[in-house]
């Protein structure tokens, strides 16, 4: 009969995931001028609501935990990047947004949590780590970020295409080989300054500045311009 009871509870939990792994509780912040409010239910249903500058949309979904992480399944997309995808619970108290960045407070006094931009949880890198690698692997990457800027807008790019593109434009910029002056090198710096790069991106991403006062960009840990180290650009392997 144990037996009996022991399965039949295995075989409701595994028809029911969702259940399984909820919560039921409240988190509030404010940035750019809005209160936000997350109400995650114990039904693997949420409803994210906000009152200010952006408007009182009210958008819901499914959301699933996954350890100290929550994973909204659906109803995010038209949010316009306020409302993501992964949230990090951080202490019981505290939810980070793992694209933008900004956390909320679960004892917060009603919209008293000033929500700040959250770039310590990620890990830091070496900053004098090396990347190193030969001409054609450079040539090549530096093609392939020509064609991303001729194609597509700034703001379409990853993340990624930008650290690809901040560490070529500081490898030839720091370079005084006179190869990285002309050719393809040369038609991609006059690109990144047709598109006015330095100064677009810089308004995509939160920064600070770096030793020779260039920008170093916190969410994408990578400098651009001043004295950048050396993990923000390739060292070329000579052949």
């Amino acid at each position: 009969m144990k037996q009996l009871i022991f399965f039949t509870i295995l075989l409701v939990s595994q028809l029911n995931p969702i259940n399984a792994q909820t919560i039921d509780k409240t988190y509030r912040g404010q940035w750019a001028m809005t209160s936000w409010t997350y109400k995650f239910k114990n039904d693997g249903t949420y409803e994210r609501t906000s009152s200010g500058h952006y408007g009182n949309p009210t958008f819901t979904g499914e959301y699933e935990l996954n350890l100290d992480t929550i994973n909204i399944l659906n109803g995010y997309e038209e949010s316009s990047g306020t409302l993501n995808s992964k949230y990090l619970i951080e202490n019981d108290t505290i939810i980070i947004d793992l694209v933008n960045f900004y956390d909320y407070s679960s004892i917060a006094n009603n919209w008293g949590h000033i929500s700040k931009k959250r770039y310590d949880i990620l890990t830091k890198p070496n900053m004098d780590s090396i990347i190193r690698i030969d001409t054609e692997d450079f040539s090549n990457r530096v093609k392939n970020s020509l064609e991303l800027l001729k194609t597509k807008r700034l703001i379409e790019l990853s993340d990624q295409n930008n650290i690809e593109i901040i560490r070529i434009t500081n490898t030839i910029w720091m370079s005084q080989d006179s190869i990285y002056k002309k050719g393809i090198y040369k038609e991609f710096t006059d690109e990144i300054s047709k598109t006015n790069y330095e100064k677009e991106i810089s308004t995509f991403y939160d920064w600070i500045p770096n030793r020779g006062m260039g920008f170093y960009f916190q969410k994408l840990q990578v400098e651009l311009g001043g004295t950048p180290h050396l993990w923000s650009r390739y060292v070329i392997k000579e052949e």
